[in-house]
């Protein structure tokens, strides 16, 4: 029998399920790689992408990979976990670990340039040269090229693949698709679920080229690309029409052959093509990196993007570039890889509200970025979290994991009700990009947002129209547009250049049929980029609504009416970024999925439902579906909610063919809080009764290589790069120094935490140490080596003697990654220097001030000793009291007496929210709640007494304390990566000017504890009121 999609809820199938990319990253083991799978399965993860990445040292795609990846198959199997393959060794994909480029230059990325005479560039690659005429610029014979003014030539990049080319492509799906499939399609091929290609691309700012691009352009449009070829560079007569004919003979080309190879050989093989393309986020971006996202996706099973950084967008366009698509061509899914960046510190709120903002515009499969293998070395710094066992919140993973897996399953399965379709304007860009040059492509991307912004604020459902698939895919039927399966009632046609013919020949049917056409200023002029009065025909027959929000809403309201309201507690319309909304059909009732991006609560708002019918909350956490109190309208139903930070509602209406007065009445008897009856601080202090071990990062040193001098004090992660800078192996030195105030006449458990002591010599205080692991801390690869009862009180002198070597191919390889980002994301070295930590019993005070910084940071000039490890600390930030660096869980306990009858019940409220991860809340004892997210508020009546009451909280933090970045001139930093630890901005920081120097002697912490008292509201019920608001 099949279960109901409402049982499944309670424990969703593994398809539904969180997919992460687990970055395989050092050599690898096959009892470890079993172990993380197991880890993985526990923590309610569906599958995992086998991902290649930086460092790692099993060769990639040899015997030893196949025979990893044939464990992991066979372990997910058996768990019912979902593997899956990626198809490259770092990204972007295409070029095989090197082996599609190594094939020759027709197969190698090549790019478009011009220079005016005189000329200096070599002549071997030479496209055409050109004269300086009134019209323009007139090709010229070869005969004729000493007369050139301009010459048009090609530059390539040998670590890069020609994604234009057929051939380049499908020598890719050789090396890497067909060679799974030979290893694994007869015996595995339906346990394997698919592919992820990762960011392809075709030239990012610049102009591409093929040695295919010629012909191809001629047989689409009738004439020669060399004629027109300086349009691209240079704005004369015609230069519209030459560049819509290029970018459009490009994007084909490029889905084509990348995109439509992959997603048909996956579909062959019964397996799912999944990825996303590169420069998603803006039209400026899109042109001459993908030339058409949307179209890219059509040919992909599971259509994707990429969400970086911690934090959400007033621009839907991301999102909704893949899930429109996924609507239209009839996909169940589309995944997000989301997370990369987002720092060490993320929150399970902060995941929740950044995968909730996407999956409110559409997206329903989470791909988290990322699961480290190993954190050794550079590791530790890819572009973290490692959102896996390394974090101390861990165990507590589940609980996120499942709720993501309702949430994806309610929505793949629903139908998505949009009936606006916003037309892309990606082509409108595309006759405006010059060279390199795409500002006049911006007034164009920001008034496109803008109207997608207006029309979520104003909750109005709506989905964007890639004029490339309405080519394939639309047609008119009666008074609706369809592109696809996807039927809408009103085309919106944004300020634009031009449209395709193909658009405008729909659109004028769709009018002539009674369908509402809305156009907004600056109108199209151009069809194909040519000047056409048709167009301007077209425009003329369209409503032209003034550019404000009422206006966008009274003219779309003409025939499309928002499936929901919601007001305040006012009566006042709620329009903000923050607050959005997708409308489902699903199994014979319609969910409403309400979401709040934001940081405000929205208390006591009023959702109206236009439809009649029975409400019910289906509970994400637990899969409950709990029946709701709800008031008949004219037009349908009302329900009365809150709307915390982050927090979302699913609501779902079951229609009724009659009236709902005896439901009313049944909920109207429900009973609720009444009078709070006192309220009980638990403001005095907190005694910690188990804490696990505290640490000391130690990120500096002194330096003496091959028994030089030493060097000064200086940060540990410049040192790789001085080392590397040498050229070749060498004996080196490092010296660390730590600070000790506690007893160390008690015994004490103490530990020096490092990666690879074996390679090292280790004294403390002039005496040896042995190196030898005792078992790993937080990583595999961070062993400790005791060294309890060896520490002095006041300074101590840690000595590390090892050999700085590596292979002349790591150096070779370092050059290239200098050239191409290909070489430096599969970066590997021999040797790496890292930070070491002490570990033990112990607290770690600074010696200079904390002050407070942004982003509930601290930040101090330190140096730190380490003290006696604290008994009792009190509400307020834990690093000041002896734990900036601490990366685990502690309990602390207060108590309190209660002395009175008079209470029904009784509710726990944190004021603020906690500084942890996770805060996990027992009372006498008795578990009552993990706190990951809003709202932190728990009813705990059942558990308390009178008389003496035990609180105990037990407070989960993160790795951002313990592995930084500590010294970025930002403080607590959103958008991190690998540069991000270091001195010299990366991409990651592009908002700041490239010689700025990141690192900062001064420490920056984030907060940890509970950031004011808690308190305890008890309360006395009353009856016959209306029931609490969900």
């Amino acid at each position: 029998m099949t279960l109901s999609i409402w049982v499944k809820l309670q424990h969703p199938p593994a398809r539904y399920r969180t997919v992460p990319f687990w970055s395989w990253n050092d050599k690898l083991e096959n009892d470890e790689l079993v172990r993380q799978i197991e880890e993985m399965h526990k923590a309610g993860i569906g599958g995992f992408f086998m991902h290649a990445r930086g460092g790692l040292k099993t060769p990639y795609m040899g015997e030893e990979w196949m025979e990893a990846v044939r464990t992991c198959i066979e372990k997910g199997k058996e768990l019912g976990m979902e593997p899956w393959l990626y198809d490259e060794n770092g990204w972007p994909s295409g070029f095989a670990d090197g082996k599609v480029p190594a094939l020759g230059l027709a197969y190698q990325q090549k790019r478009l340039c011009f220079e005016e005479a005189p000329f200096q560039q070599p002549m071997e690659r030479t496209i055409a040269f050109y004269a300086k005429s009134e019209q323009g610029y007139r090709l010229l014979t070869e005969s004729d090229a000493e007369d050139a003014d301009l010459r048009l030539y090609y530059d390539v990049n040998p670590y890069y693949i020609d994604t234009l080319s057929t051939k380049a492509v499908q020598a890719f799906i050789e090396s890497t698709y067909e060679v799974y499939w030979e290893r694994f399609g007869e015996a595995f091929g339906a346990q394997l679920k698919g592919m992820f290609t990762d960011e392809p691309q075709f030239a990012r700012g610049q102009m591409p080229w093929s040695f295919d691009l010629e012909a191809v352009f001629a047989s689409r449009y009738g004439y020669d690309l060399k004629d027109v070829l300086p349009a691209l560079f240079i704005a004369a007569e015609g230069c519209s029409k030459a560049r819509y004919d290029y970018w459009a003979c490009v994007t084909t080309m490029f889905t084509e052959a990348y995109a439509k190879q992959i997603g048909d050989w996956c579909h062959s093989k019964g397996w799912s093509a999944t990825g996303h393309v590169v420069d998603e986020q803006t039209l400026m971006n899109q042109v001459t990196s993908v030339g058409d996202p949307m179209a890219f996706y059509e040919y992909l099973q599971i259509p994707g993007c990429d969400w970086l950084g911690r934090f959400v967008d007033a621009e839907p366009l991301v999102p909704k570039q893949v899930s429109s698509v996924t609507h239209q061509l009839g996909k169940k899914q589309a995944i997000t890889e989301s997370f990369g960046c987002s720092g060490w510190n993320v929150s399970f709120q902060d995941l929740k509200r950044i995968g909730e903002w996407q999956f409110v515009h559409g997206i329903n499969l989470l791909c988290q970025h990322l699961q480290g293998y190993t954190l050794k070395g550079l590791r530790k710094r890819d572009y973290p979290p490692s959102l896996f066992y390394q974090q101390p919140w861990w165990e507590d993973y589940r609980m996120f994991n499942d709720y993501f897996a309702r949430l994806s399953m309610l929505l793949a399965e629903g139908s998505r009700q949009a009936e606006v379709l916003l037309l892309h304007p990606i082509r409108s860009a595309w006759v405006e990009q010059q060279d390199k040059d795409s500002s006049s492509i911006v007034p164009y991307h920001e008034s496109f947002a803008q109207l997608s912004r207006w029309m979520c604020q104003t909750l109005i459902e709506h989905d964007y129209g890639s004029e490339g698939i309405i080519e394939r895919h639309g047609k008119v039927i009666g008074d609706k547009f369809f592109v696809g399966k996807a039927a809408y009632k009103a085309v919106i046609i944004p300020p634009s250049v031009t449209l395709n013919r193909m658009t405008v020949h729909l659109l004028k049917q769709f009018v002539r049929q009674g369908g509402s056409l809305i156009a907004f200023s600056p109108f199209p002029t151009l069809i194909n980029g040519e000047v056409n009065a048709e167009i301007g025909q077209l425009i003329g027959k369209a409503l032209q609504p003034e550019w404000n929000l009422e206006a966008v809403l009274r003219a779309v309201s003409t025939v499309v009416k928002p499936f929901v309201r919601l007001t305040d507690r006012e009566g006042r319309p709620l329009a903000s970024d923050a607050i959005n909304v997708q409308t489902l059909e699903l199994d014979g009732a319609y969910l409403y999925y309400l979401v709040n991006s934001g940081e405000e609560v929205y208390p006591e708002v009023r959702a109206e439902l236009a439809r009649k019918g029975t409400v019910s909350l289906v509970d994400l956490e637990s899969g409950a579906v709990i029946p709701q109190q709800f008031k008949e309208t004219e037009s349908g139903v009302s329900v009365t909610l809150t709307l915390h930070p982050a927090q979302s509602r699913m609501l779902k209406l079951v229609p009724v063919p009659v009236g709902l007065e005896g439901h009313q009445e049944q909920a109207a008897a429900d009973s609720t809080y009444g009078a709070l009856v006192q309220r009980v601080a638990l403001d005095g202090p907190w005694t910690i009764s188990h804490a696990e071990p505290n640490s000391l990062t130690l990120d500096t040193c002194r330096l003496r290589v091959d028994e030089g001098e030493w060097s000064d004090v200086q940060p540990v992660i410049f040192v790789q790069d001085q080392l590397l800078a040498i050229g070749q192996s060498v004996p080196i030195e490092l010296e660390f120094q730590f600070h000790v105030e506690f007893d160390t006449q008690v015994a004490r458990e103490l530990y020096l935490v490092m990666e690879n002591p074996e390679h090292s010599t280790i004294e403390l205080n002039g005496h040896p140490v042995e190196p030898s692991s005792c078992g790993w801390w937080r990583d595999t690869s961070f062993h400790k080596v005791n060294i309890s009862g060896r520490a002095v009180k006041g300074n101590n002198t840690l000595r590390l003697k090892s050999y700085f070597a590596n292979s002349p191919e790591t150096y070779e390889a370092l050059e290239r990654a200098a050239k191409f980002e290909t070489e430096g994301n599969k970066l590997t070295f021999d040797t790496e220097i890292e930070s070491i930590y002490i570990l033990g019993d112990f607290g770690v005070k600074a010696l200079s001030s904390y002050a407070d910084a942004e982003r509930r940071a601290v930040t101090t000039d330190g140096p730190f000793v380490l003290t006696e490890p604290p008994a009792v600390v009190y509400s307020g930030d834990l690093v000041r009291q002896g734990f900036p660096f601490f990366a685990g869980k502690l309990i602390m306990q207060q108590r309190f007496h209660l002395n009175r009858d008079d209470w029904t019940a009784a509710k726990w409220v944190f004021p603020a929210p906690p500084d942890t991860i996770v805060c996990r809340l027992r009372v006498n004892g008795q578990e009552m709640k993990a706190f990951l997210w809003e709202p932190y508020e728990a009813e705990v009546g059942s558990l308390l007494r009178n008389g003496e009451n035990m609180i105990e909280l037990e407070l989960v933090n993160s790795c951002r304390n313990l592995l930084g970045p500590h010294h970025h001139i930002k403080g607590e930093v959103y958008k991190i990566g690998p540069d991000s630890f270091k001195d010299k901005p990366g991409w990651t920081d592009k908002d700041l000017e490239p010689d700025t120097h990141l690192y900062q002697e001064l420490y920056t912490f984030v907060q940890f504890g509970l950031p004011v008292p808690p308190y305890i509201e008890l309360l006395k019920s009353t009856t016959g009121a209306a029931a609490a608001q969900p």
